[in-house]
């Protein structure tokens, strides 16, 4: 029995992974994944902040989206440098 029980929890450990990237912890560059996309407010609750939010209506993405906004446009970053690589998009 503790063999059939040990074999079924590494073959859930092996999925993780998989599950992560497909459900929503991997995040990409312009969109949240399933799980990623909601802010869960289970422990630091302040009074009268809704339980679950939308990620792209909290404080801390609104103040993150501003930062990016006032970058300077001619400092090109390395995830810039590689979706360029990667599209094989010649960057003047």
């Amino acid at each position: 029995m503790k063999k059939i029980i040990l074999v079924v929890t590494l073959l859930i450990i092996a999925q993780i992974p998989s599950f992560a990237i497909n459900f929503g912890s991997y995040k990409t560059e312009t969109e949240y994944g399933l799980i990623d996309g909601f802010k869960w407010n289970f422990f630091n609750r302040e009074k009268g902040q809704p339980l679950v939010q939308l990620k792209s209506e909290t404080e801390e993405e609104q103040a993150r989206l501003e930062r990016e906004k006032n970058k300077p446009k001619e400092v090109q970053d390395e995830v810039q440098m590689y979706r360029f690589m990667v599209d094989d998009t010649v960057a003047f």
